[in-house]
């Protein structure tokens, strides 16, 4: 991976510009992608409704389950693109990734989140625990946003194929004797065979730009774990502090005339002990032990006795044991009109099998509101200062400003500063950590929602940083308004 062919602008971006990104990339390369998601389906496609030419929604449902295959090739495809290369689609085609395929047509086939984990499989190659930790630290904050493009997309896909119908109905003259319907409101199979069509079309127009905003999402986590725009701007100046020929063809000299000029000094060299890769290793560890590095919490939640999170990658026992029973109780529906009993029995177990897993996946948030935050310690000491209830004064804004009038600023702000990270601790039950920085208890205020609490905060804790990193005393009036707007926003009752 060459970071430097890089065709994007490696900067930090929120869940939502990540999406713009991707379906920007979809549309800057819609005409390769597309052919890339409609190729491998249409030999396939011709078979599928050549054989149920009588059912034709059978072959729209086959081709719709086969999405996370047909979803790798435009993934490969792109991969390439984004870092310069122009690989042909037949070309592509050859090195089609099957990696893992089964349990993505199987148990993934319902995951929420497939255009965000495909990466994972497809580029990455991972597999079992390696891709469930991988997994398990990108989705991070943006599990939210995969779901909602999930969502989202779906949504499309329904509109664009109902929408092709109805302008396909609209231009078709009803002298062309086309109907949908018979005249007991049916469906009659020219319907089908249309709407058919209008699903395969829906599903290969809109999967290029889900597959991509999945991938941007996917690149923008990268982005941010491995830092690749400081990385690039690192390159950057390095390579413009490469020496120029005229210092190249003067070193030589340089170091002749060194080494003439340090032949008649006499003097001692002494070696300096460095660390070895072992001793390095263990100075590292013990660096990366330390509280600033992270922090240990401790996580509850439910699973099964004898649970085996490598058992989540093999194939799940009871779809063996269902069609076994499937097997041997073939003639108990024979009495219940066959097909139609059978499709009711399938979407019946789809239905509780999808179920279970959106149970099972999104435990952990639907258990959140009943959780109670009694052992939730609150921190007592943040950026140095003490938070506290006990260590603040009566009345804090008089306390404000008779520090400030004495000349003492910095202990002025910073006393109104950690009585509002005090108060907010205690009257709103703001979750900050000893590992937060400012900007981030700033984020965490706005996302409660009250407009002028956040702006206060905003506006006080832009003051506090000028002071206490850039050491420039604010304007007078600007302290007394910011405790007139302490008395109203973060004052009890009895002050």
């Amino acid at each position: 991976m060459n970071l430097d062919k890089l065709q994007i602008n490696a900067c930090m971006r929120s869940g939502w510009q990540a999406l713009d990104l991707g379906l920007l990339m979809a549309r800057a390369w819609w005409r390769t992608l597309f052919f890339a998601s409609l190729l491998p389906m249409l030999p396939l496609t011709i078979v599928l409704l050549a054989v149920f030419w009588k059912s034709p929604f059978w072959a729209l449902f086959v081709l719709w389950w086969l999405k996370p295959f047909w979803e790798r090739l435009p993934l490969f495809i792109a991969s390439r693109r984004l870092f310069g290369e122009q690989p042909a689609v037949w070309s592509s085609m050859r090195s089609f990734p099957l990696k893992d395929i089964i349990p993505w047509l199987l148990w993934r086939r319902f995951s929420l989140q497939r255009a965000f984990d495909n990466p994972v499989t497809v580029l990455e190659d991972l597999k079992g625990t390696s891709r469930r930790q991988r997994l398990r630290v990108l989705h991070g904050k943006y599990s939210d946003v995969a779901l909602s493009n999930q969502f989202v997309c779906f949504c499309a896909e329904w509109l664009l194929a109902f929408s092709s119908v109805a302008l396909f109905d609209f231009f078709i003259p009803d002298s062309f004797g086309i109907h949908y319907y018979d005249t007991f409101g049916d469906l009659m199979l020219t319907g089908e065979w249309i709407f058919t069509l209008a699903g395969i079309l829906a599903i290969a127009l809109v999967m290029p730009f889900h597959s991509m905003a999945g991938f941007a999402l996917y690149l923008n986590r990268r982005i941010e774990l491995e830092a690749w725009d400081i990385e690039i701007s690192f390159r950057n100046i390095a390579n413009r502090r490469q020496p120029s020929p005229v210092q190249v063809l003067m070193l030589p000299l340089l170091i002749l005339v060194t080494a003439l000029l340090g032949a008649g000094t006499p003097g001692n060299a002494q070696a300096v002990d460095g660390h070895d890769r072992e001793s390095a290793a263990e100075l590292i560890a013990q660096v990366m032990q330390g509280e600033d590095f992270g922090q240990d919490r401790e996580v509850r939640r439910w699973r099964f006795k004898d649970w085996s999170e490598d058992a989540e990658e093999a194939f799940p026992e009871w779809i063996i044991d269902f069609l076994v029973w499937l097997e041997a109780h073939q003639e108990f529906g024979q009495g219940w009109s066959g097909a139609a009993f059978w499709i009711k029995i399938l979407l019946v177990t789809l239905f509780g099998g999808l179920l279970f897993y959106l149970i099972r996946r999104y435990r952990g948030p639907l258990s959140r509101p009943l959780q109670s935050r009694a052992g939730v310690a609150a921190p007592e000491i943040l950026f140095g200062l003490d938070v506290t209830p006990e260590s603040l004064p009566t009345d804090v804004p008089a306390q404000v400003m008779r520090l400030w009038e004495e000349g003492a600023s910095r202990d002025a702000l910073s006393l109104l500063y950690r009585a509002s990270l005090s108060r907010l601790i205690e009257r709103y039950q703001v979750a900050f950590h000893a590992s937060h920085t400012e900007a981030e208890c700033a984020s965490l205020v706005r996302a409660r929602g009250i407009e002028s609490l956040s702006e206060y905060f905003w506006e006080l804790t832009q003051v506090w940083g000028r002071l206490a990193y850039g050491h420039r005393l604010p304007a007078g009036d600007t302290v007394r308004a910011l405790c007139a707007d302490w008395n109203r926003e973060l004052a009890s009752d009895t002050e």
